[in-house]
């Protein structure tokens, strides 16, 4: 044996992973470690790992910081190095930077410059391989640089062809030709890319093997002849020629051809006399063929999985092999051959930040969040990963390098997919999705892949979408603190007391599951007894019984729909015990569904299916538009069935259906859908006017009677009556239901509002005729424009023949609550204070009248809300007093916002209405897409709205072609990119912009609706934490430190929270600092070519383009603000000579938008 000289200072010329793997090695052996980084690497991990570390290559590129030579030499001298690890890549395989080495008197700790050359010249490769007596793959015998020289190989051995760099490999300069077009950019490429990688841009060509194996043999020796093999690594799973998955042993091998193959690998390396460590990689055909591919001289990526597989430090071997021990040493730690054995499998994956959704391109930015896996049998090789890291562009985007350890290969692969699976990187794309397919993949696990695995498998690249609900959530609360908070500050509020349930009131709600207890639960009557036997049970009963509408039309109301899913939920199983009593919850339908989503950001099914889940025993109402289904304009009756039979399946026991119009042809199909399905129809009639008015002549007695029986005949259960505007008024009330209950053989069901302070009276009165149900909503959130007090109700009632049943003490501590939570939404509340009679004039329904109030703040007209309220009644009294209900009440309010904003009065509405381009509510309304008023349209104003256009005469639906359900479930999954389920689907063909929107919300902010309602509308106050639980079992701390500065240049503010105890950063696009949009020229009025906008909003759709010829009174686009949208239409014949304005721009009232040529 000769000379052994310990080294003291071992440099590692390289970066990352490898650099850091080399180290540790050395620090084990005791020996110092000096590092280079570049400029740009000033913050890598290995510059840290490293007892020094120093500059290299300064004002050079990135790679070439890495490959100044002489740079390196000169730190090595400077710093008394002993030694220079090359680690894999940059200079690893360079003749020139080993034989520097050895004329500065430093080892060099790989193989000798003879061998680097030897092997990095594929060409001479090929030579000593056929001189082991190994078959190699037929190609040229020397690199070639010709183009004419590629042409006469394939002329003889024909296509395809590999073309592979002649000075080194890792799959740089590498390209498959299978056509004579190919060859020349193909030859191009390659050289380019070998050029780029190694210095020299000559390659070879060699016949390609399909579909095969690739097997290398890991390698070690010493200088003194002895040479071992380390047994093999299957690297068959690779894209582009880059090695993604590594396995050891292979497992496709018999025993005959693994010793045949590690046999071959140990006589080449043999016979060349090599020393250290390096790899011989092999092709293996399916019939058991195998061929030299090529040498590397060097540590190899996958190293790591022979080290667990034999147990061998392959990187101390290398270090102790260059301080000139033997393999026979035992400080070498490699046992003679016959006694080195594998033990068990590992798998390798190379993670990277690389995007598999967009062809691995690589993905840069800050890591916001890194968290790694462990435990027994994991092993990771890693550099810059941890939170805050900076992923540049520079270098190979290798992030970490996870392998696994398992006595069998099934076990080593469900390692594998938990560490995958355990992985936390955000701020970057990586690969781990497309990892996790792959290792679960019935392919992979059975050995069943070759090297065209990946390419021919892109079902591995259907990527499940990861949730990255932290980070989302980060994002959401730094929007809302920037952007959109409620108030300058967020205000500290109580905690909402949550009821106690006592052993005895639980009792009793087990009992009514169970069907005992002396109020049954009207759940369980209906799924026994059916529709029309939970009805005959409604009119045996003496009690009042009641709907509470707390969970939808009493914040409806209120609070203009704003009351979040969470904090009904929070309520809900305390209310199904509290309140058994009940006949049901009014809490869906209406406008809660398109606000859930506008507004609240939730899924409205997911509110349903929650509120189900946590209240079995009380029965489910929900408030139907008849042909409106939940929307504002009449749908296909396909459509408005299938919503229907969705929402009784998920649990909507009672559908109070209506017609915004009192139409009953708006109805039936509704009615029918509802029977159909089941479930409780409830045929509604709109109530306004007064019946003891002798001077009204239009909505009378017989006028309701007649209506009421028809709606018996058609199928309804339940007659309904909605006195949406809180017009009945007491001894009103008595008249009717009386006349109503000696009319009529089915319950009646009375719904009102208390805006003008009688609704508590007129109940007492309706009870007192005889009525079945009342609404009422608890006490906190009664009154004004909400319902009646259910409390006051109970106590009114208690004692007396109709006594509820409903415990006083028991609602309160459900109105305690209900109080609490009121005040989050104060921002929403309308204002008003007392009850006002002035309601009998204006007509406005109680659930519009804070929602019109947001509207008018919306276009700018809050400061003349009192113009509004009277627009209100001046557009009824133009229309010719009509039934006020949604979509009609919209349309009313919509109107009345247009003749505020264009300062319009009867007699200007007709002077100018010609030249005007009204809210497309109203137009619908016209065109009778809401159905047929009692008493039809006023002729005039009906020709001035319409402007030529022909309305329809009989039921819209009739002549909507029917929703092909199947064919928007494909557009849909194409717009979401995901499968979309049926509920979905219904959604978006309600509400198709509003779908999309909330869509892309939860795309980018996730599932805002597991946040608490402060945190929602106001984002947190600096040190504040909260806690927020994404799922069972699973909570999310939050802690908001501060609140940057923004950018001068960029406007974006950094916002520093902790999650969980890590400091995480979000940036923020501060929206108030960007440039304000030009202002617009205004539309001249006299000018017959300018088209101008009636109302402010954002244009949401343009229907022509320039040079289009378009028609008097042809849609040219469509503006919308807040819900009301606005068509603009032609005022005359012409053609479109400009359009100023784009989709999603803003506009103002009377900006010029579009001009005609005339």
């Amino acid at each position: 044996m000769g000379e052994v000289k310990r080294f003291n200072k071992v440099l590692v010329a390289n970066r990352g992973e490898i650099a850091i793997r080399v180290f540790r090695a050395c620090t084990e052996l005791k020996i110092r470690t000096v590092g280079i980084y570049s400029e740009q690497d000033s913050a890598s991990l290995h510059r840290f790992k490293a007892d020094e570390a120093y500059l290299v290559g300064e004002g050079k590129a990135p790679i070439d910081a890495y490959l100044d030579i002489e740079g390196i030499i000169d730190i090595a001298k400077r710093n008394d190095v002993d030694a220079i690890h090359p680690g894999y890549g940059f200079l690893a395989e360079n003749p020139t930077f080993a034989r520097r080495c050895q004329e500065e008197g430093i080892v060099f700790i790989g193989p000798s410059p003879e061998h680097i050359r030897m092997f990095g010249d594929k060409v001479e490769a090929r030579k000593q391989a056929i001189a082991a007596g190994i078959p190699v793959i037929p190609g040229t015998p020397e690199p070639i640089q010709d183009l004419a020289e590629a042409e006469r190989f394939v002329a003889e051995y024909g296509f395809p062809i590999m073309i592979k760099a002649a000075a080194g490999g890792g799959g740089r300069g590498m390209r498959v030709v299978r056509t004579a077009e190919e060859l020349p950019e193909a030859f191009n490429r390659a050289r380019s890319e070998a050029r780029s990688a190694f210095g020299d841009d000559r390659v070879y060509l060699e016949k390609l093997i399909e579909r095969p194996k690739h097997i290398e043999v890991q390698i070690l020796g010493d200088n003194y002849g002895n040479v071992v093999h380390l047994y093999e690594r299957d690297c068959s799973i690779q894209r582009r020629h880059q090695k993604v998955v590594e396995v050891a042993p292979a497992r496709s091998l018999t025993p005959a051809l693994r010793e045949e193959i590690c046999q071959a690998a140990l006589r080449l390396m043999k016979n060349v006399g090599y020393s250290n460590a390096g790899t011989v990689e092999f092709l293996v055909t399916d019939d058991g063929q195998y061929y030299f591919i090529e040498v590397n001289p060097r540590i190899q990526v996958e190293h790591t999985i022979t080290e667990l597989i034999t147990g061998i430090d392959i990187v101390q071997a290398q270090i102790r092999l260059a301080e000139g021990y033997a393999l026979t040493d035992p400080e070498v730690g490699v046992p003679p051959q016959e006694q080195i054995q594998t033990h068990g499998y590992a798998i390798q994956c190379r993670i990277t930040t690389e995007d598999p959704e967009n062809g691995f391109l690589p993905d840069t930015g800050r890591l916001l969040a890194y968290r790694s896996p462990g435990g027994f049998g994991v092993r990771l090789d890693g550099s810059n990963g941890f939170t805050g890291a900076l992923i540049t562009p520079y270098y190979d985007s290798l992030l970490v390098k996870a392998c696994t350890y398992a006595n069998t290969f099934q076990m080593a692969a469900d390692k594998m997919l938990r560490v995958l699976r355990e992985f936390r990187i955000r701020g970057v794309k990586t690969n781990i999705p497309f990892l996790e397919n792959l290792i679960q993949d019935e392919a992979f696990l059975k050995g069943d892949y070759d090297t065209s695995y990946i390419d021919s498998r892109p079902d591995l690249l259907r990527i499940q979408k990861r949730r990255n609900r932290g980070t989302k959530l980060l994002r959401y609360l730094g929007h809302v603190m920037v952007n959109e908070r409620k108030g300058e500050k967020k205000p500290v509020f109580a905690k909402p007391p949550m009821p106690v349930i006592s052993p005895e009131r639980q009792a009793a709600f087990e009992r009514q599951l169970a069907g005992e207890g002396p109020y049954p639960s009207t759940k369980r009557i209906l799924d026994e007894r059916g529709p029309e036997g939970l009805a005959k049970w409604v009119l045996e009963q003496k009690r009042l019984l009641v709907t509470d509408t707390t969970f939808r039309d009493a914040h409806q109301s209120l609070l203009a729909t704003r009351v979040r899913t969470k904090d009904m939920v929070n309520i809900a199983e305390a209310t199904a015990r509290l309140a058994p009593e009940l006949f049901s919850l009014e809490m869906w339908g209406g406008a809660t569904f398109d606000v859930a989503m506008r507004f609240l950001k939730e899924c409205p099914w997911e509110r349903l299916d929650q509120l189900r889940a946590r209240i079995p025993n009380i029965l489910f109402q929900m408030l139907l538009r008849g042909a409106n289904a939940v929307g504002y304009t009449n749908y296909p009756d396909n459509l408005v069935e299938a919503f229907i039979k969705e929402a009784a399946r998920r649990g909507i026991d009672v559908f109070r259906i209506f017609d915004s119009l009192n139409w009953l042809e708006g109805m039936k199909v509704a009615i029918n859908a509802v029977r159909e399905a089941g479930k409780v129809a409830e045929g509604t009639i709109c109530y306004t006017g007064d019946v003891l008015d002798p001077a009204e002549s239009k909505y009378t007695m017989k006028y309701y009677v007649q209506l009421a029986k028809e709606l018996e005949k058609a199928g309804a259960n339940i007659l309904g009556i909605k006195d949406m505007a809180g017009l009945l008024k007491p001894y009103a009330a008595y008249e009717l239901i009386r006349t109503l209950k000696q009319e009529v053989g089915i319950p009646i069901h009375l719904h009102t509002h208390d805006t003008s302070g009688n609704g508590l009276p007129m109940l007492l009165k309706a009870a007192e005729a005889g009525v079945d149900i009342v609404d009422a909503a608890l006490s906190s959130m009664s009154g004004t424009t909400s319902q009646p007090s259910l409390n006051a109700l109970v106590a009114a009632m208690a004692q007396g023949e109709r006594d509820t049943g409903l415990d006083l003490d028991s609602l309160q501590a459900l109105s305690d609550y209900w109080e609490k939570v009121r005040e989050y939404y104060f921002p929403f509340e309308s204002g008003m204070k007392a009850s006002s009679a002035d309601i009998y004039k204006y007509q406005m329904p109680g659930g519009q009248y804070t929602n019109l109030e947001q509207q008018a703040k919306a276009v700018g007209l809050g400061d003349r809300w009192p113009e509004v309220k009277e627009a209100y009644a001046m557009v009824n009294r133009i229309l010719g007093d009509i039934v006020k209900v949604t979509p009609s009440s919209k349309m009313v309010g919509d109107f009345a916002l247009f003749m505020v904003q264009n300062n319009l009065d009867e007699k200007t509405l007709y002077e100018r209405g010609d030249a005007l381009d009204f809210p497309a509510s109203v137009v619908d309304y016209f065109m009778g897409y809401m159905g047929q008023p009692y008493g039809g349209f006023p002729e005039q104003l009906q020709k001035m709205v319409l402007k030529g256009r022909e309305p329809l005469k009989g039921r819209p639906g009739e002549t909507l072609p029917p929703v092909d359900f199947d064919a928007v479930k494909k557009e849909l999954e194409e717009k979401l990119n995901r499968p979309v389920e049926h509920h979905e689907v219904l959604s978006y063909c309600l509400y198709p912009k509003v779908f999309l929107d909330f869509q892309k919300h939860r795309e980018e902010y996730g599932d805002v609706s597991v946040l608490d309602t402060p945190s929602f509308f106001y984002g947190l106050r600096p040190g504040e934490e909260i806690a927020v639980d994404i799922e069972r079992g699973k909570t999310l701390y939050i802690k908001l430190m501060s609140v940057g500065e923004p950018q001068p240049r960029t406007g974006k503010r950094t916002i520093y929270f902790e999650l969980n105890g890590t400091p995480r950063e979000i940036e923020v696009v501060d929206e108030s600092l960007a440039e304000h949009v030009q202002s617009r020229p205004k539309a001249d009025l006299s000018d017959p070519t300018h088209v101008g906008v009636s109302m402010p909003g954002k244009v949401v759709k343009l229907f022509v383009a320039v040079g289009d010829k378009v028609k008097k009174g042809e849609h040219l686009l469509v503006t919308e603000a807040m819900k009301m949208e606005t068509t603009v239409q032609a005022p005359q014949d012409g053609v479109v000579e400009d359009i100023l304005v784009r989709e999603g721009d803003a506009v103002e009232a009377g900006d010029l938008v579009i001009k005609l040529k005339v």
